[in-house]
């Protein structure tokens, strides 16, 4: 049986880490952190876009998801081989 559901990806979800229990928030991501070489560090609901300033070192840039996408955004960066 198919799912009528759309199927969520990561870039849909908060990747900050909630204190407590070491998990992802999982709310629906807003927003973008990229280097301005265009690497995806992150993706952020609006509540945790503040927290990132403290967990990413160096320069970034902080895209609305719309920005992200106009840009050509997709996964690039270290951790997928580009």
């Amino acid at each position: 049986m198919a799912s009528t559901d759309p199927q969520r990806q990561l870039a849909d979800l908060c990747e900050h880490y909630l204190e407590g229990p070491r998990r992802p928030c999982y709310a629906q991501a807003e927003f973008v952190l990229v280097r301005p070489s265009g690497q995806t560090l992150g993706f952020s609901c609006a509540e945790h876009l503040p927290a990132w300033a403290g967990q990413i070192q160096g320069r970034y840039l902080m895209l609305s998801r719309a920005e992200w996408e106009a840009r050509g955004g997709g996964y690039r960066g270290w951790m997928l081989g580009s």
